[in-house]
């Protein structure tokens, strides 16, 4: 049996690449490729530990990536949670989030009843599960887009046992999240309305631009790395369109569905269906994601190609 393959420690990050990086590497006269001049940048540090903690078997192909799928936006996407590596991940992030919707039902129908005090004692426990169960999603989603846009179809998803480490990724996907809400609350002032929909959607619209340029940036604030994501608009208007039209219903159709189970007769049984739901949607929304990530990569190493063979005499 082969053994997996191991990944190399600096992981390159194809949406930082620049253009003279892009280049295939000169040719010397022994037909050789030369050296490069300029060491190619990576990921930022704090996506480098999200998957670097993991094993470094946790690539279950040996060798080279398969083949990319005819499809990449729609091939092993929506049964991404059910494969084998990411059922245990599937498990434990439906556990944690229906844990946190009982605590939080808890919370609500007994707290204003039980005092004060009583009411932050159920609250701890509540914000307790549910930053860890988030913060552990958020983990294992950074290194699905990661080995998915590397072209890597089955992969261990194996974040290390660090809740320090999950809270500070929460955190900082989070604080870009915030900055999508700029985007939105710009949309809701210049579209206003009693209800916030405009404003949620420029959210969601603004959302994955966002999160990509940051995982392209060097900090958190990414007003510059997100024009190397909004220039794909032109060539992968196909996959942007799939990629909204997958997610949309996905985290609509949710919300309706968890308002439905709170008003039904048995409303304590919500948290029992929805947190398993939430958690197959938060992995594919990563697996899609990764997706973008490897057709913008490749679209941008083409169009570099593209322009070399124009330059040439």
């Amino acid at each position: 049996m082969t053994s997996p393959s191991k990944k190399p420690n600096v992981r390159l990050n194809p949406l930082l690449l620049d253009d003279d990086e892009l280049r295939a590497p000169p040719q010397s006269a022994k037909g050789q490729a030369d050296v490069y001049p300029i060491e190619p940048r990576v990921m930022p540090d704090w996506v480098n530990e999200a998957a670097e903690s993991a094993p470094e078997s946790r690539i279950s192909a040996a060798g080279e990536p398969p083949p990319a799928p005819s499809w990449p936006m729609l091939n092993g996407v929506f049964t991404f949670p059910f494969y084998f590596c990411a059922l245990g991940v599937w498990t434990l992030i439906s556990l944690g989030l229906t844990i946190t919707g009982w605590l939080a039902m808890f919370w609500i129908a007994y707290g204003a009843v039980l005092g004060g005090t009583s009411a932050r004692l159920l609250g701890l426990p509540t914000l307790l599960a549910g930053t860890l169960t988030l913060g552990y999603a958020v983990s294992c989603c950074l290194i699905i887009i990661e080995d998915t846009s590397l072209g890597y179809d089955s992969f261990e998803i194996a974040p290390e046992f660090d809740w320090k480490g999950w809270v500070l990724n929460l955190w900082r996907v989070i604080a870009l999240g915030l900055q999508a809400g700029l985007v939105g609350a710009v949309v809701q002032f210049i579209n206003p309305s009693h209800s916030l929909f405009s404003g949620l959607a420029g959210t969601l619209a603004a959302f994955p631009f966002v999160l990509l340029g940051g995982l392209a940036a060097e900090g958190a604030w990414v007003p510059l790395a997100i024009l190397t994501v909004l220039r794909s608009l032109g060539r992968l208007w196909w996959a942007w369109g799939l990629f909204f039209l997958e997610t949309t219903p996905l985290i609509i159709g949710w919300t309706p569905l968890v308002r439905a189970g709170l008003r039904s007769e048995s409303p304590w049984l919500t948290p029992v269906y929805t947190g398993p739901l939430l958690a197959a949607i938060i992995l594919i929304y990563a697996r899609l994601l990764g997706r973008l990530a490897g057709c913008i990569a490749k679209t941008t190493i083409e169009s570099s190609a593209e322009g070399d063979h124009d330059e040439d005499p």
